[in-house]
């Protein structure tokens, strides 16, 4: 049986994607209002705990109960900077800087059970224009824009790749301009007349080909665009006229040629804001200070060129800073080979990288208005440095980030998981205003007040009117689940993606017992399962991403490994078992076991698998599992056997589009995940497999970049991520 795409087992237990939900501690007062807690455990997302209210009539809620705490799992400004947006799970709620009040936008009426991460807007500068990535007039993703003030919508284009990173838009600083990136060109538009219905036709704003990578701001006036080798600035008062007029004057000003060519799939670049010089990120892996010598077609000065090498770390993602004096910083975020978490490096660099700064368990820079100042957070603290002396200028500790915002050149916004507060860099002092999450809810003064408690003995005090929360002395915890007219109390429910339910009984008149949420209580069918393979061929392109992400969504899964691999990447493999996913084998060489003129008999498959075992064992002084699969998951009923008598177990698949196709012909990652998700529909569950890269072949877009959209829409398609055991 000739090229049996195999889809393969998993022994490693798989963390479930799907919402594990569970209603925590309660409180009954005598008005019969109830304080009460819900915690979700969700992949890709922190498991926090909110807090909610509601009120008892006729042994029911009376209306949907509100929620009080609002986890800040993505935070923008808008209206002028004077509201901070706050979007999670729930909905959006919308806190007012100016008047200190907080309100929700929208919110769920049912508990969310299968949710995925919150996307990312882009928000224009001035906060009146949001650009998104939603599903709107077709199953395709579409590009939109929308109005703050009104909320309306405008599609700029379709067919648009969800990104859980970015958006493809890069903003003008005064927000006077958007460029959008559609179908493999560049365009640009003026959002307010978009959005009046008056700006003109798209054809005519056209800037070039490319993708949104070829794009950037120097400063409010000047874009930078980079075509093949050729580096074009334009004046964006002159934006009109280049696009009526591209084909007779060209796409700008060319100022320089690179020394190479420019991949707008793959590259990065970087200028600074009186264009005198950028830096060009070549796939990640190569970056290169690059000066301007007479703003004409000369190629630019190459001061320092060198690929990324650290024996200790692989490389994540890198972001360019500049100083006030024009000069570049790169911040590398790495992922260390020993299995630690992600830490970050930043660099000067001239004719030479000179480290000045390195951070354990840190993410990525949040960069100040005017660029003077960098924003991060490590451990339980968030830090703030200076970005030409890179000088720590102030420091708030206290709980864990999970997202910060500049609101002006000396204030942010900082989003924990327990609060939310303002923080003034001048006087040091920071405010609470929100609870992000709360471990339990009290009724004080008689039922008049609530009361938060988000741990380690620090209560929060709820202003009803404002909707906010100030920190309040200690209180003595008292809770009651009864007042005589009504008993509250957790108890069992038949559906799965809840751990328990929450139910009102009436004890004062005729006895009945419900649910506080009908849906807590209701039967649901159980989710088709899931589990997910990586293939590490010959090539470890995709890898420092893979784990990366795998890590984010606290996914684990099964490395098969071909020797060919671990002999060419040594470090990389054992970075693989560093951190804690298991192994097993794909043979030792990336070879065709069925179509190849080789005698491939049982005691060649036997001595195969064998040489891998040593040879993962040398280099990791660990075993692999007894799973296999043939390279290219090209098999015959004879390899399964052979492998049998081996000792180890072979997998059968199911027929899908396997991302090793992409070898012989190109398949973009939207066919192969929907190939994915349709075939697993009709399974009813399955191995999902994606190769951490190919040495040969084409692979100009490769499915793991996009590993986080697969996940996200197997989970979209109702699936629950499981272990091997689940599924056979």
């Amino acid at each position: 049986m000739k090229k049996l795409l195999s889809l393969l087992i998993i022994s490693a237990f798989i963390f479930p994607i799907f919402a594990k939900i569970s209603f925590g501690p309660s409180d009954l007062n005598e008005n019969d209002e109830v304080l009460f807690t819900l915690s979700q455990e969700m992949t890709g997302i922190n498991t926090y705990s909110s807090l909610f209210y509601t009120r008892i009539k006729n042994g029911e809620s009376e209306a949907v109960p509100s929620l009080l705490t609002c986890y800040p799992e993505r935070m923008e400004l808008i209206s002028g900077g004077n509201v901070l947006q706050l979007r999670n799970r729930y909905g959006t709620g919308l806190y007012n800087i100016l008047s200190n009040t907080f309100s929700w936008k929208n919110v769920c009426k049912d508990i969310p059970e299968n949710t995925l991460p919150v996307a990312p807007y882009s928000v224009s500068s001035d906060g009146k224009y949001i650009c998104k990535i939603e599903k709107f007039k077709s199953a395709n993703p579409s590009l939109l824009l929308q109005s703050v003030e009104t909320d309306k919508v405008v599609e700029l284009c379709d067919n648009v790749r969800q990104n859980y990173d970015s958006i493809p838009v890069k903003w003008a600083s005064d927000s006077s301009i958007l460029i959008y990136e559609k179908e493999g060109s560049l365009y640009f538009c003026n959002p307010e007349a978009v959005l009046k219905g008056i700006e003109m036709d798209e054809k005519y704003r056209k800037i070039g080909r490319g993708s949104i990578n070829s794009v950037n701001w120097a400063n409010e006036r000047t874009i930078i665009y980079i075509d093949d080798y050729l580096v074009y600035q334009i004046n964006s008062k002159e934006l009109y006229t280049v696009g009526l007029y591209s084909g007779i004057i060209g796409q700008g000003k060319a100022i320089g040629r690179l020394p190479v060519q420019f991949n707008s799939l793959t590259d990065r670049f970087s200028v600074n804001s009186n264009v005198s010089a950028l830096i060009l990120n070549q796939n990640n892996r190569l970056f290169s200070y690059l000066k301007f010598q007479n703003k004409n077609c000369d190629y630019l000065d190459v001061i320092y060129s060198k690929p990324y090498i650290d024996s200790t770390s692989s490389l994540v993602a890198a972001y360019v800073l500049w100083d006030a004096e024009y000069n570049p910083y790169i911040w590398f975020e790495k992922l260390p080979f020993n299995g630690s978490k992600e830490k970050a490096s930043v660099y000067m660099i001239s004719t030479r990288a000179v480290s000045v700064l390195e951070i354990a368990d840190a993410n990525k820079p949040c960069i100040s208005p005017d660029g003077t100042k960098i924003a991060y957070w490590a451990g339980g603290s968030i830090y703030v440095y200076d970005t030409s002396s890179w000088k720590r200028l102030a420091e708030l500790a206290g709980e864990k980030v999970v997202s910060a915002i500049w609101t002006s050149k000396t204030s942010l916004m900082v989003g924990g998981e327990k609060t939310i507060r303002k923080w003034d860099l001048k006087s040091g002092i920071s405010q609470t205003v929100l609870l992000s999450s709360a471990e339990n809810g009290y009724w004080a003064d008689n039922g008049k007040t609530i009361v938060a408690d988000t741990g380690s003995e620090n209560y929060y005090s709820y202003d009803k009117a404002a909707k906010i929360w100030r920190k309040t002395s200690p209180i003595v915890p008292k809770q009651s689940l009864e007042n005589g007219r009504y008993r509250i109390f957790e108890g069992t429910t038949p559906n799965k993606r809840f751990e328990n339910a929450l139910y009102v009984r009436t004890v004062s008149r005729k006895a009945v017992t419900k649910p506080l949420y009908k849906q807590s209580t209701q039967k649901v069918a159980a989710p088709k399962k899931v589990a997910l393979v990586i293939d590490a061929y010959d090539n470890a392109d995709g890898l420092t991403n893979i784990l990366s992400v795998l890590k984010k969504y606290n996914l684990k899964a099964t490395f098969f490994l071909n020797g060919e691999f671990i002999r060419r990447y040594p470090a990389e493999t054992k970075q693989i078992v560093n951190n804690g996913f298991e192994c097993a084998s794909m043979f030792f060489s990336p070879t065709d076991l069925v179509d190849n003129p080789f005698v491939v008999d049982e005691n060649f498959i036997r001595r195969g698998l064998a040489r891998n075992e040593d040879e993962f064992y040398t280099c990791t002084n660990k075993e692999l599992s007894l799973y296999w699969h043939a390279p290219y998951y090209s098999v015959d009923p004879k390899l399964i056997r052979y492998g049998e008598a081996a000792g180890y177990t072979y997998i059968n698949s199911l027929q899908t589009i396997n991302d090793t196709e992409k070898l012989n012909k190109e398949i973009n990652p939207e066919e192969i995940i929907q190939s994915y998700c349709d075939t697993l529909k009709r399974t009813s569950g399955g191995i999902v497999p994606v190769a951490a890269g190919f040495s040969q072949g084409n692979r100009t877009d490769p499915l793991y970049n996009y590993l986080d959209i697969l996940i996200c829409a197997l989970c979209d398609n109702g699936f629950e991520f499981v272990g091997v055991d689940e599924i056979f």
